[in-house]
């Protein structure tokens, strides 16, 4: 009954709200985005969705005249908007499409559509442009995503124009279930197996996000000329997000301090890190409004640097959203641009909300940021201020306690040691960050100056990779335990909601009766 009252009593202060047909609208069409991701509708259904949708508005003007059931019609109009969103979203199977040549052999050409992803091989995505099946002499015009598999070398890149002979199939796999949705996440519905690469050059792709590319390349190169391995490729994941040439025992360091989003680029990177850095900015005496507007540009140089890809975009929006959220301070406000973010993204690519785990953990890093961290501020006073040192560890603390149940259904580890190896990292990450590329730059124009600049950022990037490796090394820094499933996720994310909202709500009639 109280969870009754408690959903009542939100519903009408949403109904109150000058704002509610805007905030209940957008939370209808994510909770229709979240129906459709579980229950897939067949495409013939969504004639009749469309009637739906072209009836309720006419019922809602000629029959409720009342402003709560319109409220409640308008609801249901965005939740149906957010269904067909999610359909339409799939690749339609037809000769126009690569996804309709699953299960034949194909000389295929186009261009790379992202970075290359590293681990055990290079998973390089190819935007089709043309296609020719085998026993057909015929070639069309063709659209869709591919992804194949190749060694580390040759390294292929974004622009790249590729031509290759394979067998296309449906992507799956019997160990990971939920491959072919991350890979329909990304506008992927076919695998090229067994490749053979024909042809490859240069002119495809956006030419600015080329641009990008080609930059962070040029810089990656630098980085090998005035610094060694393991610095030069943990200065190159720091800057760029790259962890190809990382050495996979230093990886796992990184994974078993709860360190990684230092060298990864995501919305739950970028969170963690835009906070430090306006808390650090702020520690050493920067203006407010001035600490939010260097963070701002920071966090801009830093997508531009890396590329610029989709993902890259979406994550610094997160950081941007967290930035915002500090400088205007008022969760009601705060909660609105979160929600028209995640609309906006959702609307953009509706399949980022079940199937990125990026997606996912930067909203609830952020979620944290926002709700959690004003809450943890008086067990936190007697830090010193001094560099923000305070600010880093609260935003630190707060993002894994709001990301915890998630990370454990993800990926099932749980770091023992992430708060204090953040605490003794995260302070001089803009700053190494900040002497790194200043090096670059100076070696760029002039070699012999730029390896002594070199030694300059050598200091604090050995520092962070001795501390990795000193508490990585514990056997009980990590604990490794089975993935949650979701019933056991859900329920803690009921405890901790329900936990924050009397929190709040204590704290503002404290502050009400003072």
């Amino acid at each position: 009954m109280l969870k009754a009252d408690w959903l009542i009593s939100l519903f009408e202060k949403i109904n109150q709200s000058k704002s509610r047909f805007f905030v209940y609208s957008l939370v209808c069409f994510i909770l229709g985005v979240t129906v459709a991701s579980f229950f897939r509708l067949p495409r013939a259904v969504l004639f009749y969705v469309y009637l739906i949708l072209l009836i309720l508005p006419i019922l809602a003007v000629i029959f409720w005249r009342e402003i709560p059931k319109r409220v409640v019609f308008c609801g249901v109009i965005f939740l149906v908007l957010g269904v067909i969103r999610f359909q339409l979203s799939e690749s339609p199977v037809d000769a126009s499409n690569i996804r309709f040549y699953n299960e034949r052999v194909a000389e295929v050409s186009g261009f790379v559509a992202e970075e290359p992803n590293y681990n055990e091989r290079q998973a390089v995505i190819v935007q089709s442009e043309k296609l020719r099946v085998l026993i057909q002499s015929n070639e069309r015009e063709m659209a869709g995503r591919f992804i194949f598999y190749a060694p580390f070398y040759p390294q292929y890149h974004y622009g790249e124009k590729i031509s290759l002979r394979c067998f296309l199939a449906a992507p799956q796999s019997k160990e990971d279930v939920g491959y072919p949705l991350r890979l329909a996440r990304r506008g992927v519905w076919s695998i090229c197996l067994d490749p053979q690469v024909i042809t490859s050059g240069v002119g495809g792709g956006n030419g600015l996000i080329f641009l990008f590319v080609r930059l962070s390349e040029i810089l990656t190169n630098q980085i090998n000329k005035i610094l060694n391995e393991p610095q030069a490729a943990f200065l190159d994941g720091l800057l760029f997000g790259s962890r190809a040439s990382i050495p996979a025992d230093l990886k796992n360091y990184f994974n078993r301090t709860g360190t990684t989003h230092i060298i990864a680029v995501s919305g739950f990177n970028i969170t963690i890190i835009a906070g430090a850095l306006l808390a650090i900015l702020r520690g050493v005496y920067i203006p407010r409004k001035k600490a939010f507007w260097l963070a701002v540009a920071g966090v801009i140089f830093f997508v531009i640097l890396t590329g610029a890809s989709a993902s890259v975009v979406r994550a610094g929006i997160m950081g941007v959203v967290v930035l915002l959220s500090k400088q205007i301070g008022r969760l009601s406000q705060v909660g609105r641009i979160l929600i028209l973010t995640a609309f906006l993204m959702l609307l953009v690519n509706p399949r980022l909300l079940f199937f990125d785990a990026g997606f996912q953990l930067s909203f609830a890093a952020t979620l944290g940021l926002v709700y959690i961290s004003p809450l943890l501020e008086d067990y936190f006073k007697k830090i010193p201020k001094l560099f923000g040192i305070r600010d880093a560890l609260l935003t630190t603390f707060s993002a894994i306690i709001a990301t915890t149940p998630l990370i454990l259904f993800l990926f099932g580890r749980f770091s023992l040691v992430a708060p204090l190896a953040n605490l003794l990292i995260l302070p001089i990450i803009p700053l190494t960050m900040a002497v790194g590329f200043g090096s670059l730059i100076i070696s760029a124009i002039y070699l012999p100056l730029g390896q002594w600049a070199g030694f300059l950022v050598w200091l604090p990037l050995t520092y962070i990779i001795r501390i990795v490796e000193y508490l990585g090394a514990f056997g009980w820094s990590a604990i490794d335990l089975p993935k949650f499933p979701w019933w056991l996720m859900v329920p803690m994310y009921g405890i901790m909601i329900t936990i924050v909202y009397r929190l709040s709500s204590k704290s503002k009639c404290q502050s009400s009766n003072q």
